[in-house]
C-alpha cells in the first residue's frame, strides 16, 4: 500500500514537493507550540516569589535587592528631585530583613549586608528632609528601631557612592579587546585554572541585571567524560569539541523574577553577563566560543540532567574556554556598516 501511494505521489507533477512544504510546516508548527507551551510551564513553576513553609535564599535574596534597590536608585536622582521617597520599598525591606532573620538565614551574607548599608544611607537621606511630615517621621522611626541593634556596615557596602571618570584611553583599550576577541575552534591541552575562570567571574557579575538580581549561573564541567555527554547535545561543536578543555554552561535562576511579565529578562540579563565574561577570559589570555543552545523541550530537560543543573535554572548557552593552540585561526568576522545599526529619529 505504501509502494502504491508512492508510486500515485510521483506520477503528479508538483505532489511530492506540495506534500513536503505541508508536512515540514506541520512540524514546525508542533515545534512552536512544544516550545511555547515548555517555556509557559517553566515559567510559571520558577517565577514568583510566594512565601511558602520552605525557605529558599535564591528567591529571598533576589526579593531582597528588588526592594533595596528602589531606595539605592532613588538617592543617585539628581539633587532638584531629591524629595521625599521610598516609604513603601523601605518598608518592605525591613519586613524581608525580619524575615531573613527569623528564618536564621546568615547575616555575613553580601545580600544581607547590603540591605542594611542601603537602608543607612536612606536614613541619612530622610534625616535630611524637611519638613518632618508625618510619613518622614513615620519611616524614621521604623528605620531607626531596626538599624539601633544592627552592627554598622562596613564601608565597602556604603551607598551611594561617586561617579568615576575612566581615563582617555579607555575606549581605545576596550576597542583593542573588542576587536582581538573571535571565536576559537581549536584549544590546547592545557588546562585551564580555576582562579583564572573564577577571576573573570568576578569580573562579569559586575554587569548590570535587571534591580540587580545578578540572577546568573555558571556550571564548569573540567573532566573529559562529563564534557563529551553536554557537547554530544549540542550540534554547533564538531570537529572541535574533542579539544575543549573547559566547559561552561550559563544559566539564569527563574526564581530571580517576579513572574511571566519579565520573561524575557533571563535572556538580556544572561547576555549581559555572557558579554563581560567573554572580555575578562580574553584579557587574561584565554579563548573562547559559544556554543547555542537552541534545542527542543526534551533536549533542554536532558541537558538539566545530563550536567546535573537545577530545573529552575534556564540554560542559555555553552561556552568553550581554553589556550588557544599554537596554529589556531579565527574567522575574520567583518560586521555590517553602522547604517546598518543606528536609526535616528
Amino acid at each position: 500500500m505504501e509502494t502504491l501511494a508512492k508510486n500515485v505521489v510521483s506520477m503528479i507533477p508538483g505532489l511530492k514537493p506540495f506534500l513536503k512544504r505541508r508536512r515540514d510546516g506541520f512540524n514546525r508548527s508542533l515545534l512552536r507550540y512544544r516550545c511555547y507551551r515548555y517555556e509557559k510551564k517553566v515559567n510559571a513553576r520558577h517565577m514568583g516569589w510566594q512565601h511558602s513553609g520552605t525557605v529558599n535564599y535564591s528567591k529571598r535574596s533576589s526579593e531582597l535587592i528588588f526592594w533595596y534597590h528602589k531606595l539605592e536608585k532613588g538617592l543617585c536622582l539628581p539633587p532638584e528631585n531629591r524629595r521625599f521617597f521610598g516609604q513603601y520599598p523601605a518598608q518592605q525591606t525591613l519586613m524581608l530583613l525580619r524575615k531573613w532573620r527569623s528564618d536564621r538565614l546568615s547575616c555575613d551574607a553580601t545580600v544581607y549586608k547590603a540591605a542594611i548599608g542601603v537602608l543607612e544611607g536612606y536614613r541619612d537621606f530622610v534625616q535630611n528632609i524637611d519638613p518632618q511630615t508625618t510619613q518622614v517621621k513615620q519611616t524614621l522611626t521604623e528605620l531607626n528601631a531596626f538599624l539601633s541593634v544592627q552592627d554598622k556596615t562596613e564601608d565597602s557596602y556604603r551607598t551611594p557612592i561617586d561617579f568615576k571618570l575612566l581615563p582617555e584611553d579607555s575606549y581605545d583599550v576596550l576597542y583593542s579587546l573588542a576587536l582581538s576577541r573571535r571565536s576559537t575552534r581549536n584549544f590546547k591541552s592545557q588546562p585551564v585554572s580555576m582562579d583564572i575562570v573564577e577571576k573573570a567571574a568576578a569580573l562579569a557579575q559586575l554587569s548590570p541585571s535587571a534591580c540587580n538580581r545578578q540572577p546568573w549561573r555558571l556550571h564548569l564541567y573540567q573532566d573529559k567524560n562529563d564534557i563529551e555527554r553536554m557537547l554530544e547535545l549540542q550540534n554547533g561543536n564538531r570537529g572541535f569539541g574533542h579539544t575543549i578543555p573547559m566547559l561552561a554552561v550559563v544559566c539564569c535562576d527563574m526564581g530571580a523574577f517576579f513572574d511571566s511579565t519579565e520573561r524575557n529578562e533571563p535572556s538580556l540579563d544572561g547576555g549581559l553577563f555572557l558579554m563581560s565574561l567573554l572580555y575578562a577570559l580574553q584579557s587574561m589570555g584565554l579563548a573562547s566560543c559559544c556554543l547555542n543552545w537552541c534545542v527542543d523541550p526534551r533536549r533542554d530537560q536532558q541537558g538539566h540532567r545530563t550536567g546535573a543543573i537545577p530545573d529552575n535554572e534556564k540554560i542559555l548557552t555553552f561556552l568553550a574556554i581554553g589556550y588557544a593552540a599554537d596554529d589556531t585561526v579565527v574567522p575574520l568576522s567583518a560586521r555590517r556598516p553602522l547604517s546598518d545599526l543606528i536609526v535616528e529619529h
